[in-house]
């Protein structure tokens, strides 16, 4: 009996051993299988799908007007979603800018100066991987009215009657009030080359535009005035401002002005800046400069100076008790 015991407990242990192992077994065969699950999925599952859009491009072009002429120092902008690019074109009007990514990019141009852009804007630009999408814009100048330096614009105050008031009189004869030079405040008179002093009405009846058209890096004004002064002597200035005005706003000369001093238009020296009316108060005339002034800046104003005694005094200091600002032509 003891001895069948005996035997009974040895099969029990060797049964218990083998349950074990092949518990063991199980559990690493399991484990393996897990192990391989996760390698496949691990295989199956790629960091980036390549079906997804990948890689960058270029959106490059042209700003010019519609007789072909570039326009420089336009900005072009670029955008897909938080891609948000920027750049200005060169002296060709060229322009070129590599993406962080393909896709669908909204261009728009931001029109230079007084001018509207003809062409499709904003345009689109389907940006391929390594390749160049291309989008020109077609730009028109805009044809600019010269606005009287009285009434509504009256800057500073420069336009008076002998008394310093602002005139209203149509009869009245005018003054120029000195605003920079000493003594400030001193009255001027507005004389014709004639000699007789500038009435009121007369003063009012100066109208007209200027149109200006860029060419790289030069630029001509096309000016087109009536009613000036009978053979009076003019002078035409860049004054660039940081911040827009509209007509009739007062200017800010110690803090609106881009340029200390506000450069002529043509040469430095001023020799190219000046011209006469006609018999009959017309100039008709074309100023050329050396540069594209429907710069990147945010505003320009152009100043139309009137010499009374006819002289000028090229592109450095112009004597307030020589000189007031008949017009002004706003480009914004």
């Amino acid at each position: 009996m003891e001895a069948t015991k005996n035997l009974e407990n040895i099969s029990k242990t060797k049964m218990d051993k083998h349950v074990n192992i092949l518990l063991y077994l199980m559990w690493g065969i399991a484990t393996w299988l897990i192990a391989m699950a996760l390698i496949s999925c691990s295989k199956d599952e790629p960091q980036q799908d390549p079906n997804l859009p990948q890689g960058t491009g270029t959106v490059k072009g042209t700003v010019k007007d519609e007789q072909g002429n570039p326009y420089p120092s336009a900005l072009v902008k670029i955008i897909n979603g938080s891609d948000q690019l920027e750049r200005a074109t060169n002296a060709e009007g060229f322009y070129e800018k590599k993406t962080d990514g393909i896709g669908t990019y909204e261009v728009t141009l931001v029109p230079p100066l007084s001018t509207e852009v003809v062409s499709a804007n904003p345009a689109s630009a389907n940006v391929q991987a390594n390749q160049s999408a291309t989008v020109d814009f077609v730009i028109k100048p805009k044809i600019v009215e010269a606005h009287l330096n009285f009434g509504k614009v009256q800057l500073l105050e420069e336009i008076v009657d002998k008394d310093g008031n602002t005139p209203t009189d149509p009869n009245e004869p005018l003054f120029a009030k000195n605003i920079f030079d000493a003594p400030v405040g001193q009255l001027n008179e507005i004389k014709a080359p004639d000699g007789h002093q500038v009435s009121l009405s007369e003063f009012q009846t100066a109208k007209g535009n200027l149109l200006v058209h860029c060419n790289g890096n030069s630029s001509t004004v096309e000016i087109s005035l009536e009613g000036m002064i009978p053979n009076g002597t003019y002078t035409f200035w860049l004054a660039y401002l940081n911040k827009t005005r509209k007509v009739g706003e007062s200017i800010d000369f110690a803090n609106d002005f881009v340029n200390f001093t506000n450069p002529p238009i043509g040469p430095s020296n001023g020799s190219g800046n000046a011209l006469v009316a006609d018999a009959n108060g017309k100039i008709e005339a074309t100023l050329e400069h050396t540069s594209c002034i429907l710069t990147d800046e945010v505003a320009l104003v152009i100043p139309v100076l009137y010499h009374l005694n006819g002289k000028t005094f090229g592109g450095g200091h112009v004597p307030d008790a020589e000189e007031t600002v008949q017009m002004l032509v706003y480009f914004q």
